[in-house]
């Protein structure tokens, strides 16, 4: 039978979320979806199946992403979930490693592409927020519910960006013990 679960993780969660889901696996449950917070699992033998994500080069329907995709299925890995470029992907558990990257420093140049996306939203958030609040200023019963609405996305995009400037650091760190 299928169990459907709610979480709630920021792109610069990746490493946690990928844990979450292989620790899932080691319990019996094989994600076979997952789309924003939503995770759909199914029984399977424990530790069958191993999961990594990633925030893809290649724009979903692209060649390069059907050249990616070919990569992945010759060597096993299928995805079982994906939401415009960031895609969940497994393999099966066959006791060698399944890394999506070569070296620490590939995949702090992916960390680096997802914080320079979640800095991307934060500015145009923040000047959004500041649009608004001049707007608000002007007429503040008219806006009330947008300023707020905005205020929030704000926020939200504004722990996402620290999130991955915390895992980008961490990553730093790893790439120095390494090298």
């Amino acid at each position: 039978m299928r169990k459907i679960e709610w979480h709630f993780w920021t792109i610069g969660q990746y490493r946690e979320e990928e844990k979450w889901l292989n620790k899932k696996a080691q319990e019996g449950l094989a994600l076979v979806s997952a789309f924003a917070v939503r995770y759909e699992f199914e029984p399977c033998t424990p530790g069958e199946y191993t999961y990594k994500i990633v925030f893809t080069d290649h724009m979903p329907g692209t060649e390069g992403r059907k050249d990616f995709e070919e990569f992945l299925s010759e060597n096993g890995i299928e995805e079982v979930g994906r939401f415009h470029r960031w895609a969940y992907y497994r393999k099966k558990n066959d006791g060698t490693p399944f890394e999506m990257f070569n070296t620490t420093s590939e995949e702090l140049a992916h960390a680096n592409k997802i914080k320079n996306l979640a800095s991307v939203l934060v500015t145009i958030m923040a000047i959004t927020f500041v649009a608004e609040l001049f707007a608000f200023l002007h007429s503040p019963l008219a806006l009330s519910p947008v300023i707020i609405f905005v205020t929030a996305v704000l926020v939200f995009t504004s722990k996402v960006y620290k999130d991955c400037k915390l895992l980008v650091k961490q990553l730093e760190q790893e790439s120095r013990l390494f090298e």
